[in-house]
């Protein structure tokens, strides 16, 4: 996910963006207690989104506090979390280390590399809290790497579809009642996510060869934000069906124009920059 499925703050109140900031916090204070002072390197503010999601569907109790943070000296937030915030930081170690393994895989980072040695000890007890979802993060990643490795012979949905499969899955765990909309949901915005990463780097991608399912077909702007609504729209149709009341205006922020922030800063259309101008 990292980096896109982010709240827009210009479409929400200032009590909405002080919920948001103390959810993250919240997330932010899980890591450090189960996996230590590094693992706050992970923290990014995707999965503060399914903490939203999952704890208006499911209403735990939640903790909530001042939020004394070195980041922050002047004080003046809280934070909150609940039983979702816990399952949401064992997923942010497991998902931060794959991704430096797959960095690695890319480019030889030396930055990724040393990353994943910060986060291995982490990744073990992550392994430990939740097996059966770093088994199926180990399965797609590797899946992914294949399809990747296929270049331009390989279905240009397919390794979106393996990563939208995933985040189903990870969404899914222990909803009860809403195991089958929480997959959909989380399908269907892994599949955006991973292509809109493929949006924002098509230049990139473009001049030096790694796969990009769009640089191959030879998408136009245009054409990826029309693919691109369709996928957001699947996602936002399971959105609207799920009894939320909770934050919804909040999630709302994410799902409709969040998301897109990157693409729209990128591919801003002309008549709007000569606007600016």
């Amino acid at each position: 996910m990292f980096g896109y499925v982010v709240a827009s703050l210009s479409a929400i109140s200032e009590e909405e963006k002080a919920r948001y900031q103390a959810v993250y916090c919240g997330l932010c204070h899980e890591l450090k207690e189960r996996y230590g002072q590094v693992s706050r390197l992970c923290l990014t503010y995707d999965l503060t989104f399914y903490i939203l999601l999952a704890s208006s569907l499911q209403e735990p109790p939640e903790t909530c506090g001042p939020n004394h943070c070195v980041m922050h000296p002047g004080g003046g937030r809280t934070f909150a979390r609940n039983k979702a915030t816990a399952y949401a930081a064992d997923l942010t170690v497991a998902l931060a280390y794959h991704k430096c393994l797959d960095d690695i895989n890319d480019d030889q980072s030396l930055k990724a590399r040393a990353s994943a040695a910060l986060l291995k000890s982490a990744y073990h007890q992550a392994q430990q809290r939740i097996p059966a979802q770093c088994a199926a993060i180990e399965q797609a990643m590797a899946a992914i790497g294949q399809l990747e490795a296929g270049g331009a012979s390989t279905p240009p949905d397919a390794a979106a579809h393996e990563f939208g499969r995933l985040l189903g899955q990870l969404f899914a765990a222990d909803q009860g009642f809403w195991e089958g909309d929480m997959r959909q949901l989380g399908y269907h915005l892994g599949r955006f996510v991973y292509l809109m990463d493929a949006a924002v780097d098509y230049a990139e991608d473009s001049a030096s060869g790694s796969y990009n399912p769009l640089v191959y077909s030879e998408f136009e702007p245009q054409e990826m934000r029309v693919l691109l609504a369709g996928i957001a729209g699947e996602a936002a149709r399971v959105f609207e069906r799920l009894p939320l009341e909770q934050d919804v205006h909040l999630m709302r922020s994410v799902l409709y124009s969040g998301v897109w922030q990157k693409f729209n800063k990128l591919y801003e259309p002309k008549e709007s920059q000569e606007a600016r101008d």
